[in-house]
């Protein structure tokens, strides 16, 4: 992920926010989203218990993500591991990718969209691994949750660091093949997902609208 047009207080907020997310059982398959659309992530009207449910999501994983950060006895390799298997198992990698490539999307041959996502999920994890030295005892705490579509609620948290003030974390959670996954995390007002977009979008165009562009640029990242 490209990370200079976050501040650095909303980086090490991202960053948190992502390593302490882990996987919910839920009940229901929704169908995923628009990826030509200008906002990942909206549909029609989700029920109390798909609300709530969402919440105990990012409640209840939250403990996993501050054990393994805080356990001093992992090896890096280790701390590495637990990191892909956390992002394999609460983000829906393929959505948030193919929304980051927006309509670029279409026009990839399906070699270059199977390495794009292998690209995307490496990008991700090499950006945040780098980062997990700055974790410093920051708990996540849950605040609230509204839904916003037939799949989607966005759960509304804070960072709470040892010192200094609480950062505001929405996360977009969905259900999708009967669990509930993050599509979105927007710290301060920053979309993940669509500033993702966007910097994709300007790589891609600066190359004249070829999508191997932004792969060659990946590559070398």
């Amino acid at each position: 992920m490209t990370t200079k047009r976050f501040s650095k207080s909303t980086l090490l907020a991202l960053t948190t926010a992502i390593l302490v997310s882990g996987a919910y059982p839920a009940q229901a398959f929704i169908k995923g989203i628009d990826h030509n659309s200008q906002t990942p992530l909206t549909l029609h009207v989700a029920d109390d218990a798909h609300v709530q449910g969402a919440q105990n999501f990012i409640d209840g994983v939250a403990k996993r993500g501050i054990g393994f950060l805080s356990n001093e006895s992992l090896s890096e390799a280790q701390r590495e591991k637990e990191f892909r298997q956390l992002l394999n198992d609460s983000f829906d990698m393929n959505t948030i990718a193919r929304f980051a490539l927006g309509r670029y999307w279409k026009s990839a041959s399906e070699a270059q969209k199977k390495e794009y996502l292998k690209l995307f999920q490496a990008m991700i994890v090499e950006v945040y691994t780098a980062r997990f030295s700055e974790y410093n005892g920051q708990a996540l705490e849950v605040v609230s949750a509204r839904g916003e579509g037939d799949s989607d609620a966005i759960v509304t948290s804070k960072i709470v660091p040892a010192e200094g003030k609480d950062v505001q974390v929405d996360w977009r959670v969905r259900h999708k093949n009967g669990r509930y996954k993050v599509v979105d995390v927007v710290v301060e007002g920053v979309s993940m997902a669509l500033t993702q977009r966007s910097d994709f979008a300007s790589v891609i165009q600066r190359g004249g609208g070829n999508v191997e562009v932004l792969l060659e640029h990946l590559r070398a990242s």
